[in-house]
């Protein structure tokens, strides 16, 4: 069967012949309508040469979005299974949990598809129209792979309608619990994989977790703001802190109340079901003074155009996140804006220079391991978690 062909301009060829994988609708030189959302294309260069194979959609601002690299390789059943394969192998030496992402999307060759492993259970999304024509052959190769109990596919976010793809959630394979228990690094936590954010728990913070297991001393004091389902403060409770978690949305709360129970360290937290950025302004106001503030806001800029509202946004927690802590206080800031990580040091010393007077900046890590960073692929980086510390006994 023939494939469509899509020529595409210069500079375009130029990123995906170096691995990036997207392809914006301006830089496509003809343009084709009448393609359906989600075929297959060849994408050829001015003099008709080959350079890849695309999912096309020409209602997405991603027009094009590569999939494979060399002409004898076309989209089939056997290319998704070896990236299928792929993509588990590498995750084999995570060890601590059962909780992993087994399938990152353009980060595994696989454009617009997500697959997370809680347990004995896996939940998929499907973000864009290519992978959703290969939809069920996808959920049989993943039954074939890991033989899960299980598949929920959670295809329910607004990036589908970019996409021309109507919101999906759904028992796709097996059965799927409202609750599923898993375990990293001897705590344990319930996830909610059908209403929960993400898949329903965060996963790409286990770096965080585990960084501040050997930060935190018992007796410190955290205030643990946008608190989700209580990961961060559940693993500062269970080092012996004093922590205040904050979270606006009760289902949220309600959830991080039994992990804080399944874990045993309730007495050592306090609930607070507010929105983290009044109550931190009032706790500034106060005169708090923590040794530890943990701040991993939602995604604050999820385009270009919202990156001046997000920077006054981040600017506000920072100054009042700073205010509160003690002398030798630290601030765990976490950022999963792409948009606005390039912006997060400047934004970071403006408040510090209102707020805290001098800071060290004393670690930074990225996502966890199992959502890989490609160089060649932005936004593949799309976490930051910073360590800033007060400086103040020590400035001149």
């Amino acid at each position: 069967m023939s494939v469509p062909t899509i020529a595409v301009s210069a500079q375009a060829i130029k990123r995906v012949r170096n691995y990036d994988c997207w392809v914006f609708r301006d830089e496509l030189l003809r343009p084709d309508g009448a393609l359906l959302p989600g075929e297959v294309v060849e994408v050829v260069d001015r003099q008709g040469c080959f350079v890849a194979y695309a999912f096309y959609n020409s209602r997405s601002h991603i027009a094009l979005r590569v999939v494979s690299l060399r002409k004898e390789q076309g989209v089939d059943r056997r290319l998704l299974a070896e990236r299928l394969s792929h993509a588990i192998a590498k995750r084999r030496i995570l060890t601590g949990t059962d909780a992993k992402r087994l399938v990152f999307s353009e980060a595994d060759a696989l454009p617009g598809l997500i697959v997370d492993q809680y347990g004995e259970w896996l939940v998929m999304q499907i973000r864009s129209a290519g992978m959703e024509r290969w939809r069920q052959t996808l959920v049989e190769l993943l039954q074939e792979l890991l033989q899960p109990c299980g598949i929920l596919e959670r295809s329910d976010k607004e990036f589908r309608g970019e996409e021309g793809l109507e919101p999906v959630s759904r028992v796709v394979a097996g059965t799927v619990p409202q609750r599923i228990q898993i375990e990293e690094d001897g705590l344990r936590f319930w996830v909610d994989p059908y209403q929960g954010l993400k898949t329903g728990f965060y996963l790409d913070q286990r770096i965080t977790r585990r960084r501040l297991r050997e930060l935190i001393q018992p007796n410190h004091t955290v205030l643990d703001t946008f608190s989700y389902t209580g990961s961060l403060g559940i693993t500062a409770a269970s080092r012996g802190a004093r922590v205040v978690c904050v979270e606006q949305q009760e289902p949220f709360l309600a959830l991080a109340k039994e992990n804080a129970a399944l874990n045993h360290v309730s007495e050592r937290i306090e609930w607070v079901a507010g929105d983290a950025f009044y109550w931190l302004e009032a706790k500034a106001k106060e005169g708090a003074a923590v040794d530890w503030v943990f701040l991993d806001p939602p995604g604050l800029a999820k385009t270009k155009g919202e990156i001046t509202k997000a920077r006054r946004a981040l600017h506000h927690l920072l100054t009042q996140a700073l205010a509160c802590l003690g002398p030798d206080g630290r601030l765990m800031l976490s950022i999963c804006s792409y948009h606005l990580l390039g912006l997060v040091e400047e934004i970071v010393r403006i408040a510090a220079a209102e707020r805290a007077g001098r800071v060290q900046v004393c670690e930074q890590w990225l996502q966890a391991e199992d959502h890989p960073w490609i160089l060649q692929i932005p936004p593949t980086r799309y976490l930051t978690s910073w360590l800033v510390a007060r400086d103040a006994r020590s400035a001149a």
